[in-house]
């Protein structure tokens, strides 16, 4: 038996393999399947079964590319119901691979139909469960993302509660917990740092499986749950009915656009992402162009900022067009014009060229007569911030955008440089010209002993 996780940071997403005898599962794929295919060529194996633990809300599955390819089921739990061709399997139905068995659990409450997934032993050992978004390590999912608006997050966080007390909890307290994300992702609220663990660990550390009642777990994780991305519905809806193919999209964006075509498309106001580092926005971009940099959490932070029908164009370095349009597509972006590669420092873009003036933290104090504006989440901004900033988090600036004065003068920071560069060009855009960009963020006005905390 051989097993292994397959980690995609940007995403804090894991999906796995199983492998007995040659034959293989695949569990909670991303889109883009290109590992999936070298994995499966590398160890000679037919994939059997591609196994989806629910409707994924933040990401778009390879579900559908891998079972085209490898003409395999896709299997899903009781109460899903696709646009396409499934295997529904019920609680308690089991699949083999060579001389492994793989249990469905039906674990309702993070979504109606979640599902865990539990493999045995060719010995029938319980080894590892495989828990979607019901478990997470230190956390759970929360109860809020079920695409059927006739349900109450109550009622779900009463399942979850059901789920995890009268089934996951009374598995063997030696079997491998793994979930379907770590630290980063918007499905839950408090994750470790760990991607995965035991089920005694969780039992010993995991906030969620040490209530004593029902009642009491149900008001804490419905108590301050933040609001869930916009796209997360339409990201599932898409899980649900089915997508474009990717190399259908890359026909139809992978184009390299000429100048006169990026001028055109600022004066037609079509979304423009800057993927390159901050320092390079900083330095020279094209005017209303938004700067989200490869180097983060590039797709899940366009996800939470554009729709994902709206057309957009990317400006990037030479050698990064495969990278933007496929995490891209990873959330369900699929209307992608085209990319600029080449230098924008050219006459075509004289008049439309604009710097984002920026300072290290080290000099933050000089700025006295500027509204300190901290982008870092709520949590972070409490445990610690400077005195008099205002905590505006990125995710939620597309709405405050009616708080900020034209002739005032901003500050903008977070804990890298990174959030508050995006936030920054966004105020660009919105034409709140009057900002200045902390590079380092926290990390480096930290440093600064000169400022006051709170």
């Amino acid at each position: 038996m051989y097993v292994k996780q397959i980690y995609t940071d940007c995403l804090s997403q894991a999906s796995y393999y199983i492998e007995s005898k040659n034959e293989s599962v695949i569990i909670d794929p991303i889109r883009d399947i290109d590992y999936y295919d070298n994995l499966l060529n590398k160890r000679s194996a037919k994939l059997k079964y591609v196994l989806e633990t629910h409707f994924h809300a933040d990401f778009i599955s390879g579900h559908i590319e891998l079972s085209n390819k490898y003409s395999c089921p896709i299997v899903f739990g009781p109460n899903a119901k696709t646009d396409f061709k499934s295997l529904y399997l019920n609680d308690g139905d089991t699949i083999n691979i060579g001389d492994v068995c793989i249990k469905v659990i039906h674990t309702p409450g993070h979504t109606l139909e979640s599902v865990c997934y539990l493999l045995f032993d060719k010995y029938g050992k319980q080894h590892s469960l495989y828990t979607g978004d019901t478990l997470f390590i230190g956390d759970i999912g929360r109860p809020d993302l079920a695409i059927n608006n006739n349900i109450s997050i109550y009622d779900l966080a009463s399942m979850l509660y059901e789920s995890l007390y009268e089934k996951i909890l009374k598995l063997d307290e030696k079997i491998i917990i793994y979930p379907a994300h770590g630290p980063g992702t918007q499905c839950g609220k408090t994750l470790s740092e760990e991607i995965f663990s035991t089920l005694k660990e969780q039992k010993e550390t995991n906030y969620a499986l040490k209530f004593n009642n029902k009642e009491d777990f149900i008001k804490s994780i419905t108590n301050n749950i933040p609001k869930a991305p916009e796209y997360f519905k339409d990201s599932a809806l898409l899980n649900k009915k089915g997508y474009k193919k990717q190399k259908d999209l890359f026909k139809k964006s992978y184009k390299s656009l000429k100048p006169n075509e990026i001028i055109d498309f600022i004066e037609q106001n079509i979304n423009i992402i800057d993927t390159r580092e901050t320092i390079n926005f900083s330095r020279n971009h094209i005017i209303n162009s938004i700067n989200i940099p490869l180097c983060g959490r590039f797709a899940i932070t366009a996800a939470n900022l554009l729709k994902l029908e709206d057309s957009l164009v990317i400006i990037c370095d030479k050698g990064k067009e495969d990278e933007s349009i496929v995490r891209l597509s990873r959330v369900g972006f699929e209307n992608v014009i085209g990319y600029y590669n080449k230098n924008i420092k050219i006459p075509d873009f004289d008049r439309y060229l604009r710097k984002l003036p920026s300072k290290k933290g080290s000099e933050i104090h000089e700025m006295y007569n500027y509204d300190i504006i901290d982008v870092r989440m709520s949590s972070e901004h409490d445990n610690n911030s400077l005195k008099n900033s205002i905590n505006v988090p990125l995710y939620e600036l597309n709405d405050s955008i009616h708080v900020f004065d034209k002739n005032k003068k901003y500050v903008l920071h977070c804990r890298s440089g990174y959030r508050s560069s995006v936030a920054s060009s966004i105020l660009l855009k919105n034409n709140i010209k009057n900002i200045l960009n902390i590079s380092d963020g926290m990390i480096g006005i930290e440093k600064n002993k000169k400022v006051i905390f709170n």
